[in-house]
């Protein structure tokens, strides 16, 4: 069965009782509640119908997400001769984030990750990658679980083969054996460190059994109230053996004056930190413009190369430059201004869908004077990838209706062992929760 039939079967089941399933959309929006996906204090808005994938696009999403990750962490290590400092001035990187993304406490670079994708017939399309202090993986795993429960998916089930690849336990595997390797102890103290007023705090407590079950202690820190005592890393009276890092390095060096035994710890090697802020050099938006410029084509195989042109979108920094669009030589500045509805415009170091502009949405004022400002500050363009749309019901005011909305899958993974998905749908062209969108978990059919 294909993913468009499965959407069809499943929605057809939805629309033969519309009081059922407004019924079931309120038990759903309960259960989310009470088992704790939750964002900002309220349940995590989300939908009636899971994300469903057919087994051969799930494979490949999966692959070629591992592959991208994989190169571009590579990459990152070998461009410019190995200077991060000359990497960092390219991306435009600010100076208090570069220093520190600078240091090396040796690889992996990137051993957790997120990446945010379109399923389409010709395959994934990776639009963005989130490494530094990638969030959900807790959120993915008990939404399946809900789901799991749920009437409409439950005879769903019953007819189809369908199948959750869960995430956390590669995520548990994978920051154990990081410590181990690292000469951790076997049963270490995870930290999992963020701002204690921040809205995924919830994905960060569904962790903590996965990890205890793993044989770690788990606590959850805020990077201000940890200290450096006697050489060791501290969340209260707990000595910390590694740090799964959710505090984006952005905010901490904003806040560097209130965490300084935390970035103290980091500078000395005083605990394994997952990911290392050098994971942003190869997160950042604008090294897509490395992975699919010409200009560094020597970095990759052939075979590499033709990964990325078929996964990853054309991607430059804003700037007065002369570079190949489709094997044609074009003037960047000009082409950006007379093709606007091919493309869209990100602020590099942005994040949440913040600022981001969609040239098909936006007048040519808009865009003229987007492109104008962009010229002064890291900003990238990006190739537009078509949303793909799928019917989904929704249910607002007692009302059970259908609604086509635009999909973004986001795989996660974990130190390259295979890890589940969630995905998101809205209605705007930028999709993402904290701007209004709603989650999903994604399931496998076939």
């Amino acid at each position: 069965m294909t993913s468009a039939e499965a959407i069809a079967d499943y929605n057809r089941r939805v629309a033969r009782d519309p009081a059922a399933a407004v019924e079931q959309w309120a038990w759903l929006h309960d259960a989310f509640l009470r088992e704790g996906i939750t964002f900002a204090g309220a349940p995590m808005r989300t939908f009636l119908r899971p994300h469903l994938v057919d087994r051969p696009a799930w494979d490949a999403l999966e692959r070629a997400g591992r592959a991208v990750l994989d190169l571009a962490a590579r990459v990152a290590r070998h461009v410019f001769d190995g200077d991060a400092g000359r990497l960092c001035a390219h991306l435009g990187i600010p100076a208090a984030q570069a220093r520190w993304m600078t240091l090396d406490p040796g690889e992996p670079d990137v051993l957790l990750s997120r990446l945010d994708a379109f399923v389409t017939a010709a395959g994934p399309r990776f639009i963005e990658i989130n490494s530094d202090a990638p969030a959900g993986f807790g959120y993915g795993d008990r939404m399946a679980e809900v789901f799991g429960r749920l009437p409409l998916f439950r005879q769903f089930a019953a007819d189809h083969a369908v199948g959750y690849v869960p995430s956390a336990p590669s995520l548990v595997r994978a920051l154990l054996a990081e410590c181990a390797r690292r000469g951790g102890p076997g049963a270490p103290v995870v930290a999992i460190v963020d701002w204690a007023e921040v809205k995924t705090r919830p994905d960060q407590e569904l962790l903590r059994p996965a990890l205890e079950a793993g044989g770690a202690r788990c606590v959850l820190a805020d990077p201000r109230e940890m200290t450096l005592v006697d050489g060791r890393l501290r969340a209260g009276a707990d000595a910390v053996d590694l740090v799964y890092r959710r505090a984006l390095l952005q905010e901490l060096v904003e806040r560097e004056g209130e965490v300084g035994p935390f970035l103290a710890a980091y500078r000395e090697g005083r605990a394994v930190f997952v990911n290392s802020f050098r994971c942003g050099l190869s997160e950042d938006k604008a090294f897509f413009g490395i992975l699919t410029d010409e200009a560094y084509a020597g970095l990759m195989t052939e075979d590499e190369r033709r990964l990325v042109a078929r996964t990853v979108p054309w991607t430059r920094r804003v700037e007065e430059r002369r570079t190949l669009k489709d094997g044609r030589e074009v003037d960047l500045v000009p082409y950006i201004l007379a093709h606007a509805a091919d493309l869209v415009l990100k602020p590099a170091h942005g994040f949440g869908g913040q600022s981001v502009m969609v040239g098909v949405e936006a007048t040519p004022a808009a865009w003229e004077t987007a492109v104008d400002e962009a010229l002064g500050s890291p900003w990238v363009v990006q190739e537009r990838v078509p949303i793909p749309r799928e019917e989904f019901p929704v249910c607002e005011g007692g009302n059970l209706g259908f609604e086509p909305l635009g999909v973004n899958a986001n795989p996660f993974y974990a130190a390259g062992a295979e890890a589940g998905a969630v995905a998101r749908a809205s209605r705007s062209a930028v999709i993402n929760v904290s701007a209004g969108g709603g989650s999903v978990p994604t399931f496998v059919v076939g």
